[in-house]
């Protein structure tokens, strides 16, 4: 596997290099070991991407469409099936499986489901009320229909508490959808067309992986408000979603948020920001500027967070503050500067979900998050 193009002149590349270590491994519900890529590799700790598996374009496998898969869910605990071109028919007769008696983990990355097949999944899902603890549906050409499918059926998958959708087309609304279903957030009185919205509470999701989405600033807000109040969110990625396109505020008030909350661990914002990058066409995304950091670096509580990942905009509490200080020593809220006449105003400090409200969050809990300091 190459890593990074070929050395400069006057390097050499070891051959038997180890692989770049992650800055954190998610295992939240046992999820990697339910991949059976990385049980095949062995390590926990190191970073699998789509051309380790499919090295070449015409490397492929693929299940005829008339193959009909949905009988592995009624005895199957784990579902594991990556890399393999599923497409919506590969899933019409799931609703038919009545019974999911073991299920408890789905892993369907890396195929062509799209939002009709993910309608099919979490709609079986539902009706067989089954008792899944994580889905993976990486790289499967969901957008916003989709999303929101999935937005909808998770206050009737109680015990589905990660969920892993990298690399889709999810954009804002789907996004937010997600995010107002999560975090027990009640439609505006537009949004619910004038009626009474219903009264609503988070539901009890650890993990959420939005990798290569579009959230953008509207996501990104509504996400803030989520990580802000949530009491038991540990994870999330909002990677390369598009965050810092127009104004860094929301960006900024997701990290505010992150520090205000009692239960995250790590919130992942790489890649966010447009570089401006001579001779090349369109815009790349990178780290968040450096005036951006140098803001960061001054506001985030000291000790808490280590400089190095917030320059790649990731945040890894390595342990909380005492005496609530964490809220108070941010000089920024959420929104600061952007409130509307009549908007609702969000201060972290000031939900109940601060530093001083809460449990302490270890570096990395048992099973769950560790950063690649502590391995795996």
């Amino acid at each position: 596997r190459g890593r990074g193009g070929p050395p400069r002149r006057g390097q050499r590349l070891a051959q038997d290099a180890p692989p770049p270590r992650p800055l954190y491994v998610n295992n939240i519900n046992s999820q990697r070991l339910h991949c059976c890529y990385r049980t095949l590799y062995g390590k926990d700790e190191v970073d699998i991407e789509h051309k380790d598996i499919m090295p070449d374009e015409r490397c492929s496998v693929s299940l005829p469409s008339e193959v009909d898969i949905s009988q592995v869910f009624s005895v199957a605990s784990s579902v594991d099936l990556q890399h393999l071109e599923l497409g919506s028919l590969h899933l019409a007769k799931l609703g038919q499986v009545k019974e999911m008696p073991v299920l408890t983990h789905v892993n369907l990355n890396h195929n062509h489901l799209g939002d009709v097949g993910v309608e099919f999944l979490f709609k079986a899902l539902v009706d067989a009320s089954a008792s899944v603890v994580h889905v993976a549906v990486a790289e499967n050409n969901i957008g916003d229909e989709g999303a929101t499918t999935i937005a909808v059926s998770l206050g009737s998958l109680p015990r589905l508490t990660s969920l892993e959708l990298c690399d889709n087309f999810i954009q804002e609304r789907g996004s937010i959808a997600i995010a107002e279903a999560i975090g027990g957030l009640a439609m505006s009185p537009e949004e619910a067309e004038g009626e009474e919205p219903a009264p609503m509470v988070p539901l009890p999701v650890l993990s959420v992986d939005l990798k290569g989405n579009r959230s953008r600033e509207l996501g990104a807000r509504r996400w803030a408000e989520v990580i802000c109040n949530h009491p038991d969110l540990k994870f999330l990625c909002l990677a390369q979603n598009e965050l810092g396109m127009l104004t860094k505020e929301n960006f900024l008030d997701l990290v505010c948020a992150a520090v205000a909350s009692a239960a995250l661990s790590v919130l992942d914002l790489q890649d966010n920001f447009p570089l401006a990058e001579a001779g090349k066409v369109g815009k790349s995304m990178g780290p968040p500027p450096k005036e951006v950091i140098e803001e960061l670096l001054a506001d985030l509580p000291a000790g808490e967070f280590d400089p190095a990942e917030v320059r790649r905009a990731v945040f890894i509490r390595r342990h909380r503050g005492g005496g609530g200080g964490g809220a108070e020593k941010k000089g920024r809220q959420p929104q600061q500067g952007q409130q509307q006449a009549g908007g609702s105003s969000r201060h972290p400090g000031g939900t109940g979900g601060g530093t001083g409200g809460g449990p302490p969050v270890p570096p990395s809990p048992a099973a769950s998050l560790a950063p690649s300091s502590v391995g795996p």
